[in-house]
């Protein structure tokens, strides 16, 4: 194992611990939140787990999300957006989400599914530098459902952690398995004028200062940590993917205060 992942795997462990033992205070007090998660398994981000939720809730519906579709949530996480969901899709519409992290997606498949039966889960083998070190190329990988299968798909925190290959394959299968008319909503962090001038004033975390093509990454040696794409070479992706449209609003990531939300959101129809 190389030093660097070694490293990675520590302070993986450390944060894991010292989540675990808040967790313990809080049963202790019984300051839990019986609809959550514990904390030692919401890696999936900065901020309050419940408010990010229902923001991202918020903008699916910004951007035409229905109470009765069939919805596909592209890398799941922990049910930071599912769990706000089950309080917004009906009886008609339907969740299915997929992620790479096994024991995410056991948690919601023992603690969400049970209460909302139209709501399912699915783990995906696939590598990442940053998750998961064993599975399938994220290049290689189709999701596991039918053509046309859904109304509406989001993904929001993925393709930030995808190089521009496996940015290409995922646009692709997301355009495959919605219906006529479906829509996509997606986060990035684009490279365009106004964010490459900025990049090195921003905060260490987002100055993506290896290239690599046509993406940025924050982390040479473990590339899925953070990725940056270009705007231009996004585009085209959408459209070679099969898109008949998209629209662009952008985030708050590169000092815009007035971003639809903090990472960039990419608007794609079928």
């Amino acid at each position: 194992m190389g030093t660097k992942r070694l490293r990675r795997k520590v302070r993986h462990g450390l944060e894991w611990t010292a989540a675990a033992l808040d967790d313990l205070g809080r049963w202790l007090t019984r300051k839990t939140d019986p609809e959550l998660p514990p904390l030692r398994l919401r890696f999936v981000g900065m901020g309050d787990f419940r408010a990010v939720g229902d923001e991202l809730k918020a903008l699916l519906i910004r951007f035409g999300l229905r109470s009765s579709d069939r919805v596909l949530d592209i890398g799941s996480g922990v049910g930071r957006v599912a769990i706000p969901l089950t309080h917004f899709l009906d009886a008609s519409g339907s969740y299915d989400g997929f992620d790479v992290v096994r024991h995410f997606v056991v948690w919601c498949q023992r603690h969400i599914t049970p209460k909302h039966a139209n709501f399912r889960f699915h783990h995906a083998d696939v590598q990442s530098s940053e998750y998961r070190e064993k599975g399938l190329a994220a290049t290689e990988f189709r999701f596991p459902f039918d053509d046309a299968s859904f109304d509406f798909a989001f993904a929001t925190s993925l393709f930030t952690h995808l190089v521009f290959a496996e940015t290409c394959r995922y646009l692709g299968e997301s355009a495959r398995v919605l219906a006529p008319g479906g829509r996509l909503v997606a986060t990035f962090f684009l490279l365009n004028a106004h964010s490459r001038e900025v990049l090195p004033r921003l905060d260490w975390h987002y100055r993506f200062p290896h290239e690599l093509g046509f993406v940025r990454l924050a982390n040479a040696a473990n590339p899925a940590a953070g990725v940056a794409i270009d705007e231009a070479a996004l585009v085209q992706l959408v459209r070679d993917s099969g898109f008949a449209r998209y629209e662009i609003h952008y985030g708050k990531w590169a000092g815009r205060a007035d971003g639809a939300t903090f990472q960039d959101v990419v608007v794609c129809w079928r």
